[in-house]
């Protein structure tokens, strides 16, 4: 919880079931969990309510990863975006997207790191006061 209320994360990845494994483990700890199968639709779903985290597959049909985190809005707060992928990133990916990127993740995630890491996103937004 944060503040008193639900923590909402939002799942987007266009492999089924890599996104259906990964919000079973965030709810199965309490979380409340919104699944995107692409970026296009994670976006709809960011334009319709507020999410404290989104961990977001890179590599997408329609809007990828890396295009969806530069076409959001910063919001106050914005959701902690982590973001997942198979293959390795590299420094200038990372410095292309600056702070709007709390975490990498690398695929597969192991349930107790991906656990982790939304609660050290967490642990960020209440630093934040959100």
């Amino acid at each position: 919880m944060i503040g008193g209320r639900e923590v909402h994360v939002l799942v987007v990845d266009d492999n089924e079931g890599i996104r259906d494994t990964t919000a079973t483990i965030l709810r199965s700890v309490g979380y409340t969990v919104t699944e995107a199968t692409d970026g296009e639709d994670a976006l709809a779903e960011l334009n319709q309510q507020p999410f404290d985290v989104v961990v977001l597959d890179e590599r997408m049909p329609k809007l990828n990863g890396t295009e969806l985190v530069r076409t959001l809005s910063p919001a106050p707060p914005p959701p902690v975006i982590m973001m997942a992928s198979a293959v390795d990133f590299d420094l200038d990916f990372w410095q292309s997207l600056g702070q709007r990127v709390f975490k990498y993740l690398q695929k597969p995630i192991p349930p107790k790191a991906l656990i982790e890491a939304v609660g050290e996103a967490l642990d960020s937004l209440r630093d934040i006061g959100a």
